[in-house]
């Protein structure tokens, strides 16, 4: 365990709070759920939610403390079953943004121009967990198991 009481990731990126940078990630994911024997809408479904994740991450660093509050790291865990992804910031805390945002349903309204992205990631993710830390910022956890066929 570290500091922080997490399981060390098995690898760990980190980008500049840029979003030029997505693109490399995406693509270190979706290969990553290739090898692991994801289908191809489950690593899609990663991809775009860690892509989501990034970004929100991004635009929080660059709302706090601009380019010079670091960058976001994203934390690679393979388990047996799947992957655990942590996207980890030093931005303002978004925990009433998590708590609103719901998986999609029949329901949901569409009709607004932004504010989807933790909708995407609660829809297409097993388990999605968040906590903020005034020392340590924000600490976002994908976890996406692959199905069982």
């Amino acid at each position: 365990m570290n500091e922080a009481g997490h399981a060390p990731p098995d690898l760990t990126l980190e980008v500049p709070p840029n979003p030029t940078h997505l693109a490399v990630v995406r693509m270190m994911i979706g290969l990553i759920a290739e090898a692991m024997g994801f289908t191809e809408t489950e690593s899609l479904q990663l991809e775009l939610s860690v892509d989501e994740a990034c970004s929100n991450s991004i635009a929080a660093v660059r709302e706090t403390e601009g380019e010079a509050a670091g960058g976001v790291r994203v934390e690679i865990t393979l388990l047996e079953q799947g992957l655990k992804i942590a996207v980890v910031d030093r931005g303002r805390d978004f925990a009433d943004h998590f708590e609103k945002a719901v998986p999609f349903h029949d329901g949901t309204d569409r009709t607004r121009h932004r504010g989807y992205g933790l909708q995407i990631i609660k829809t297409c993710m097993d388990e999605v967990h968040y906590s903020h830390e005034t020392d340590r910022g924000n600490r976002l956890v994908l976890t996406k198991y692959r199905a069982r066929v």
